[in-house]
């Protein structure tokens, strides 16, 4: 057979550089499906022999969507490398400022990602994406728009500027937070509370309406029997800045919890020759391969499925809501990614209201000094798409001698390659490959949100090809966007 090229447009909506390979059996059936990271990993190379203390600013450029992520969790490592426990004052800052950068990922993704699959499902290649979705409801576009101005501001208020912060310092925040700025910040977020809430009305009314999310939310190729990991805070509540880590397995039962720096106990990772990404795994289990049971989750839903409650008024009754619909937990469908990253924005929007009442945050004691260093520091925290882990070792002058950064899409991969296979299964058969294929395997892989530069820890140009191979290897036919570029965070 000969080798074909079908040209699809417009761009894919995914962050990075990546492919699906798909390898046929004698009958045209998917034998195999391969989701690759097609950038090679650098970061956690040349981060060694650096001073340590310049890592949370260095870090914060493996993406520029989750800059605030990588920044906090690598400045959580340095506070127990110097030994230095953070201030009340400069935790509660952090945390504040953190809500942020759930609040800007979690609605970049979802209206620039996601929604144009399920608002504008029959468009053409062309317009299904932010334009077609500004074409059929202009107040969406408008309002995330608004909201991405309000949230810079916001950022800036902390971090100088809403990129790439030098905000989070050993034991502490690099400025104090004065109580004109809190009004500000108070007056900005009441403004982005009134967009958030339309938002999530909209995802009530138009997502969770569509045909498209129904069928698929309920379809068994997007669905994975999984175990699933988080941070918890307090009674089990929904945390991303502190907390134990959380396990529990596909029915629900608590499989383990510990301290984040102990990580180490269970989670380890798998190299593989075929993408420039690891696989982690949950260690006493051991490397499985791609066997639902086996594999571990992160990020939005994850985290819901292992808390016990959602702390916030107008979150938590969309929590319930999501429950009754979805539930017992754990809830294994993958669509409902998305309706877990609209209670996350929720419950941000509104936890960073209540925490900018506190006291503490316009205190002058935003800084610790003083402590005994330990020479290694492990920071977790919950990145908008899941668990983060930054580790480092370094020597008595603070040289960085080790550095190893888990990002949440590592985690991930291995459910997304797994999930790729039921769903090449389903709707690919002998040669049949087409547009609908593509955007069929696309929004599987959408709902992961998946920041591929960020997991291979190098900037690139994104976009997502498929191969389809015969039982031979030989490529039948190759898909691939025309620009083969989506949305990339290490340039944002």
């Amino acid at each position: 057979m000969s080798s074909k090229t079908i040209i699809i447009e417009p761009i894919t909506r995914v962050e990075g550089d990546v492919r699906v390979v798909l390898f046929l059996d004698e009958d045209g059936g998917v034998r195999e499906a391969y989701y690759q990271a097609l950038e090679l990993r650098g970061f956690e190379a040349f981060c060694k022999g650096r001073a340590v203390e310049e890592l949370p600013r260095i870090s914060s450029t493996i993406c520029g969507v989750c800059s605030w992520a990588h920044h906090v969790a690598s400045g959580k490592a340095l506070d127990m490398v110097f030994g230095r426990k953070p201030t009340v004052t400069a935790s509660k800052i952090r945390e504040l400022a953190y809500y942020l950068q759930i609040i800007d990922s979690h609605l970049l993704h979802f209206i620039v990602m996601s929604i144009p699959d399920f608002v504008v499902p029959d468009a053409s290649p062309e317009t299904r994406n932010i334009v077609g979705v500004l074409r059929s409801d202009p107040k969406i576009i408008v309002s995330f728009l608004k909201s991405r101005s309000l949230i810079k501001k916001l950022e800036e208020i902390f971090g100088g500027k809403p990129i790439h912060s030098a905000f989070v310092i050993p034991g502490g925040v690099s400025r104090r937070i004065t109580r004109d700025d809190v009004e500000e910040a108070r007056r900005l977020a009441r403004e982005l509370l009134g967009i958030i809430e339309y938002i999530v009305e909209y995802f009530n009314n138009r997502v969770l309406k569509s045909s498209v999310f129904e069928k698929l939310l309920y379809d068994e190729a997007y669905m994975l029997k999984t175990y699933y990991m988080g941070l918890i805070g307090r009674n089990g509540s929904l945390e991303f800045y502190d907390g134990d880590l959380r396990i529990v397995d596909p029915s629900g039962r608590e499989y383990a919890r510990f301290k984040p720096v102990d990580y180490t106990k269970y989670i380890a990772e798998h190299n593989v020759e075929w993408s420039y990404s690891k696989l982690p795994y949950l260690k006493p289990i051991g490397w499985k391969g791609f066997v639902e049971e086996a594999i571990v989750r992160v990020g939005p839903l994850a985290r819901l499925n292992v808390v016990d409650k959602v702390p916030s008024e107008k979150a938590s009754q969309e929590y319930k809501h999501m429950i009754d619909v979805l539930g017992p937990k754990p809830i294994h469908n993958t669509l409902a990614f998305h309706w877990a990253r609209i209670i996350e924005t929720m419950y941000s929007i509104e936890k960073f209201l209540e925490l900018l009442d506190d006291p503490d945050i316009p205190s002058e004691d935003y800084v610790n000094m003083e402590g005994e260093p330990l020479y290694e520091g492990v920071g977790v925290l919950e990145a908008p798409r899941g668990t983060l882990i930054h580790h480092y070792t370094v020597d008595e002058s603070y040289v960085a001698e080790s550095v190893n950064v888990i990002t949440p899409t590592t985690i991930n991969n291995t459910a997304i390659n797994t999930e790729l296979r039921k769903v090449a299964s389903k709707y690919v058969s002998g040669e049949s490959v087409d547009e609908k294929l593509l955007n069929m395997v696309e929004i599987s892989i959408r709902a992961y949100d998946p920041c591929n530069s960020c997991a291979t820890h190098c900037i690139g140009y994104g976009g997502l090809e498929i191969l389809l191979c015969d039982s031979k290897g030989h490529v039948l036919k190759k898909i691939r966007h025309k620009y083969g570029r989506g949305y990339t965070g290490c340039l944002r």
